[in-house]
């Protein structure tokens, strides 16, 4: 079984994906859902009782209500929800610890499978009839803004959160919270989740660089030439010439982004320049990447079949050992390394970006704001969501933080008890703070008390993985997981690394899909998609750039950057 630290990571990290991805999938048609929802009544009153006057909030970021309050929500259940023998959404530990020790009773009006949520979403929101407390994503953030149905929230989260979650909802840089705020007024809270996971690095066979020879890489062209000695030298020594230097490239062409990124270009992203923003798709250092990965197709050095496949299918040459170099996350050590390694005891080692010249190469990713919580205007008792979220803080960084009661369930903890919480939040920097914990203690030589439970979980696999000593191959495999994962040379230290030196830019927007993305953003995603896998195959010249550039200039693009701008500008 997995270690349960690392379950608990991987369980938000895989939380905080689906979120993401359910959000980037609703920005186009308009709607979206959230695993962590929450809902309620409407524009009328409390009902039965719920907050009224003589209900008068505690000071205290975690005081309790006396009386209880009723508060209002909906949710959404995901299909791999599971409960304990008498638990339901309706009634779990989370729901009674929110009564109990809040004074909280939190109550879904309603609550469908994920499938019906946005169509149900949809209809809530143009009733104007919202909960009393909601999670919406960007593009229905901004409806219940522009319809003024959302209570201002500046002062109550001044006045109610504890100093925790002041400091894990802005671990992030403050993005979320800019983000939330709408012409100074505060009103949403981001459900700000992990910084750095897929930030990109260089994934790289030790075993086959020692067997060949080959020097680690310091450049672009030390990049290119282990390319060619993994293609061509033989390195699995099976005396046939059948492995390739650059794997996993799939066709959406996403796995490529961290050899984009080698040349300061960074499609998908919005980039800050002295001009405002502009979009990574047209950036110039595009053109001399995409000139380079055709010399590498034709050269033989990279998946002749790669347009055709999906990221699973472009990890079956890792697998099949045909490949030994791969871009990808820090999370590439789970997926696909953890299973190679313990079939074929491979060595893999991350490296941070190379630069293609003399300035150096920086990641990038999203705003790690996964959803927003907004509250219904005229709710009598606001404060109760900055409640709600301190709890959460509470149970996740306090003094008695992560006890599994709150986050597994089940014989053999199978079940994801998180799930039930109505608000919750991650502190973007955990999973950084993770690798320097474990870098203190192996720098102390005995572990160092850590705030962060997991922090031990991983040193104790990091010792683990030194002594050698394994009761079996999964046993094994998890330590060396850990290690490449938290370890000194892991790719968590190569995120950190990122982050200290300032090689990690954040996604310059967040806000909703403009009205010109909505109607012309996929045509163009297509377009490009085409274009540069065209050029990458050699059935296109190189200055099919430079045409791709003008159409997506004319047909949409400049509409999108100036929407994007206008956004930008106004939140400065």
């Amino acid at each position: 079984m997995q270690h349960a630290g690392m379950k608990r990571c991987l369980m938000f990290a895989a939380a905080a994906m689906l979120l993401f991805m359910t959000a980037c999938s609703s920005a186009n048609d308009g709607a979206n859902g959230n695993k962590n929802s929450l809902a309620n009544t409407t524009g009328k009153g409390n009902s039965d009782g719920a907050g009224n006057a003589v209900n008068t909030p505690a000071a205290d970021p975690l005081g309790k209500y006396d009386p209880p309050v009723e508060v209002k929500t909906v949710r959404w259940l995901p299909p791999s929800l599971k409960f304990e023998k008498g638990d339901s959404m309706d009634n779990n530990i989370w729901y009674r610890s929110y009564e109990e020790e809040l004074g909280i009773k939190l109550v879904n009006e309603w609550s469908v499978p994920q499938t019906q949520w946005q169509q149900k979403m949809n209809v809530t929101i143009a009733s104007g009839d919202i909960p009393d407390i909601l999670t919406v994503n960007a593009n229905e953030l901004k409806r219940l803004v522009d319809a003024d149905m959302v209570e201002d929230l500046t002062d109550v989260f001044e006045q109610y959160a504890s100093d925790k979650t002041k400091k894990v909802i802005t671990n992030d840089g403050g993005n979320g919270m800019k983000a939330s705020t709408f012409e100074n007024k505060l009103l949403a809270l981001p459900g700000v989740s992990f910084t750095g996971t897929g930030a990109q690095m260089l994934w790289i066979r030790q075993d086959w660089l020692k067997k060949l020879n080959l020097a680690e890489p310091k450049t672009m062209d030390d990049v290119y030439r282990i390319a060619e000695a993994f293609a061509n030298q033989d390195p699995d020594g099976n005396g046939q010439k059948d492995t390739i230097g650059l794997g996993g490239i799939n066709k959406d062409l996403n796995s490529l982004m961290g050899f984009f990124e080698s040349f300061h270009a960074y499609p998908g992203r919005w980039v800050k320049e002295d001009s405002g923003l502009v979009y990574g798709d047209v950036q110039p250092g595009l053109k001399p990447a995409l000139q380079k990965l055709q010399e590498m197709f034709k050269a033989g050095l990279i998946d002749p079949e790669f347009a055709v496949k999906d990221q699973a299918k472009a990890y079956e040459l890792i697998a099949s050992n045909k490949t030994g170099m791969f871009y990808s996350g820090e999370g590439a050590v789970w997926w696909p390394l953890t299973d190679h390694y313990k079939k074929e005891k491979s060595d893999w080692k991350p490296y941070p970006l190379i630069s293609f010249d003399d300035q150096p190469a920086s990641t990038s990713g999203s705003v790690p704001v996964s959803n927003y919580y907004v509250v219904r205007k005229g709710f009598e008792h606001p404060e109760a969501l900055v409640k709600l979220l301190n709890f959460a803080v509470e149970k996740q960084y306090g003094p008695e933080g992560r006890l599994d009661a709150y986050w597994y369930g089940g014989a053999n903890k199978e079940i994801n008890v998180s799930a039930y919480a109505a608000v919750i939040i991650s502190d973007p920097l955990e999973l950084i703070n993770i690798h320097r914990g474990v870098q203190e203690s192996v720098d102390a030589g005995k572990y160092m008390d850590n705030p962060i439970a997991d922090v031990k979980h991983h040193y104790d696999l990091y010792q683990l993985w030194l002594s050698g000593k394994f009761a079996d191959s999964n046993e094994e495999g998890q330590a060396w997981s850990s290690y490449k994962w938290a370890g000194p040379e892991g790719g968590m230290n190569v995120v950190s690394d990122y982050v200290k030196d300032n090689r990690y830019l954040v996604d310059e927007y967040s806000g909703p899909s403009t009205p010109t993305m909505t109607a012309k953003k996929s045509t163009l995603d297509k377009m490009k998609q085409e274009v540069f896998t065209k050029i990458i195959m050699g059935q296109s010249d190189i200055g099919e750039f430079d045409k791709f550039f003008a159409d997506w200039k004319k047909f949409g693009g400049d509409d999108i950057t100036t929407e994007v701008n206008e956004w930008y500008k106004a939140k400065q």
